[in-house]
């Protein structure tokens, strides 16, 4: 009964690890997040609490971000990057993240 309940803990467990939500992304420009340069590709998008983990899914190459995190009222219907070109530089200004009412800036 014990090893019963040890397997189910740890598949909860596991469960809360494998549950980070994640967000694709493709930039086709290098841009900006924050000070942070990125590369043109595709991107997965991860927030752990104030910061968000570009992965380059090409490469694997990660960088954390700081952002300021905003829960608007209404949920996104897909992940959208919004951004500013700046003396010919792309900036990330947003992204809002699908099927959530988060945004991230920067």
């Amino acid at each position: 009964m014990k090893s019963i309940l040890m397997v189910a803990a740890l598949a909860i467990a596991s469960l809360s690890v494998v549950s980070a939500k994640t967000y694709e992304i493709v930039l086709t420009n290098p841009a900006l997040a924050g000070q942070t340069k990125l590369a043109p590709g595709h991107y997965t998008v991860k927030v752990n609490g104030s910061n968000a983990e570009f992965r380059n899914v090409d490469n694997s190459h990660t960088a954390t971000v700081p952002v300021k995190v905003e829960n608007g009222s209404t949920k996104f219907g897909y992940t959208a990057v919004d951004t500013k070109t700046d003396n010919g530089v792309d900036q990330i200004q947003s992204i809002e993240l699908r099927d959530t009412n988060t945004k991230i800036e920067f």
